[in-house]
């Protein structure tokens, strides 16, 4: 008969087997890209969940994680409650669609180091990569966003788009490290669309997301359609009460921005238009 402890252990990953393969960490959340056996995994932790030397160093983090369910997942968060605990949730996030080799793309224009306008199925595309290893949690987090926004749409198929559309992962000599972007043509938004955007924020919200860069050049009002889009979900992360509400409260500041900043060039400006 399978002992108790025997059993518990079947249903969670040891420690041991845990492995942190690439890390970044800001003021706010730590993004891990870690193994677990033959599974690559994504991990996010808000950075109050624990102290400084525990985000930073692997070998002091990975005693100090919750059990990993040995289960299908792909993406866990990490949080404090506010009676201290922790709070996990994990998700399978995968992304529908095809796979191409980013070399097989032409590329029309040059926008910023990692965003290019490509050409696929004979129309316009954004390309969106990653050079580097250290970028791959970015575009990881990115990744997932795309995945829970991809289902949120499958689950509402009335509502308009409040993202552009995923059309395929981009990969490098088979490795993935990019995404396949719906070009909109459109414009960004001012004060005057305050209520509209403040409205595709808050169905992101609805989500369990927070978009963590809401400038205005992060809306896109479609030319075709008038629906707004966002854009650029690198620095998206769990939703708390207390961002989500700092988040909208900033909306209208970000909106009435005169001075370019959230944008550096005029690539930048012109990624998602003609």
């Amino acid at each position: 008969m399978e002992s108790s402890l025997e059993s518990d252990n079947a249903h969670y990953i040891p420690k041991s087997d845990i492995e942190v393969l690439s890390q970044e960490i800001d003021n706010e959340l730590g993004m891990y890209r870690i193994r677990t056996g033959n599974k690559i995994r994504y991990l996010t932790i808000e950075v109050d969940a624990f102290d400084e030397d525990t985000m930073c160093r692997p070998y002091l983090l990975i005693p100090e994680l919750p059990s990993f369910p040995n289960a299908p997942w792909t993406k866990m968060d990490i949080c404090r409650s506010n009676d201290g605990s922790l709070k996990v949730t994990t998700s399978d996030v995968k992304l529908q669609g095809r796979k191409f080799e980013v070399l097989s793309l032409k590329r029309t224009r040059y926008y910023r180091h990692n965003v290019h306008e490509v050409i696929f199925n004979g129309a316009p595309a954004i390309a969106k990569i990653v050079r580097w290893e250290w970028e791959l949690p970015r575009m990881e987090n990115e990744t997932a966003v795309y995945s829970f926004i991809y289902q949120d749409q499958c689950a509402h198929p009335e509502d308009p788009p409040i993202a552009p559309q995923v059309l395929a992962h981009l990969t490098e000599d088979g490795r993935v490290m990019g995404l396949l972007l719906e070009k909109v043509n459109g414009r960004f938004p001012g004060p005057d669309d305050l209520a509209r955007c403040e409205e595709v924020v808050r169905r992101v919200h609805d989500i369990g997301i927070v978009h963590g860069d809401i400038n205005r050049y992060n809306f896109l009002i479609d030319d075709e359609t008038g629906n707004i889009r966002l854009v650029d979900f690198e620095h998206a992360k769990h939703l708390t009460e207390e961002t989500a509400r700092a988040e909208l409260d900033s909306l209208p500041s970000e909106l009435a921005e005169e001075t370019g900043r959230g944008t550096t060039t005029e690539e930048k400006i012109a990624i998602f238009e003609d």
